[in-house]
């Protein structure tokens, strides 16, 4: 086993693979795949900057840290989800792809059979969250892009040019091991605004307002509840892939491990 490095841990995993005829699978497979290339291509990713490990209804990527992640996340807001727009609309209903995406960081080491290191499991805590894939269940959008909260605090909040903090909106998972983790997921059909959006994820600073876009009234003082209560009326480039076979049916791609 080498000794861990810093890795930029990027996660993709495709929405109800599981209900899916074998041939659609085939077809949903190589669509995700050419969405992968074209994002890496976008960010400026060579081949020898990352490995990718495959998952049979996703994909784990290992890029190397010197790839800037503002121009990752720039991709996978943009030209992956144009390419998934664009397929979907020629692609019959079993065979459109609708994926989750995870963008971490972390340390990790690599034995024969793959990646090792507590980010890894972190990483996938949040792609497998019920929160994250509520949140692709209810946009129209083909992607939900989630990042967790050390490249949300690293990268995402300073606002780099096409990244806006105030589309990521935070949430918690409890895993496994008994910690609460964040994820931020990205959503441009809600904005934070004001001193939530400058100091979300900082210690003490309040959520902001999740509900109903007119807040709810207030609660009456109790004399007037009690008067009301009588009335019945009651008030929420280009990267290539080929190479390794790693354990199974994995299969490594390209160069991270440099």
């Amino acid at each position: 086993m080498t000794e861990p490095t810093n890795k930029t841990i990027l996660l993709l995993d495709m929405e109800r693979s599981g209900s899916r005829r074998d041939t659609e699978v085939a077809v949903i497979r190589r669509m995700s795949y050419a969405v992968l290339r074209e994002a890496l291509s976008a960010a400026s990713v060579e081949p020898s900057d990352y490995r990718c490990e495959d998952r049979g209804d996703g994909m784990f990527v290992l890029i190397d840290p010197s790839v800037p992640k503002p121009a990752l996340i720039r991709a996978l807001l943009t030209t992956a989800v144009d390419r998934l727009v664009s397929n979907n609309r020629l692609a019959s209903p079993g065979a459109q792809v609708r994926m989750r995406m995870v963008l971490h960081s972390g340390e990790v080491a690599l034995d024969e059979y793959g990646a090792i290191g507590g980010d890894v499991v972190h990483a996938f805590r949040l792609l497998d969250s019920p929160r994250l894939k509520e949140a692709l269940r209810s946009t129209s959008e083909p992607s939900v892009l989630c990042v967790s909260d050390a490249v949300h605090h690293g990268v995402v909040r300073h606002a780099h040019p096409g990244v806006r903090p105030e589309h990521f909106h935070p949430f918690t998972v409890e895993s496994k091991e008994g910690t609460t983790l964040t994820g931020w997921y990205h959503d441009d059909a809600v904005s934070w605004t004001g001193e939530n959006a400058e100091r979300a994820g900082e210690p003490g600073a309040s959520a902001p307002y999740s509900g109903p876009s007119t807040p709810p009234e207030p609660e009456p003082p109790a004399s007037t509840a009690t008067a009301r209560a009588g009335t019945g009326n009651f008030f929420l480039g280009t990267a290539h892939f080929g190479g390794d076979a790693v354990a199974g049916d994995k299969h490594v791609y390209g160069r991270a491990d440099r």
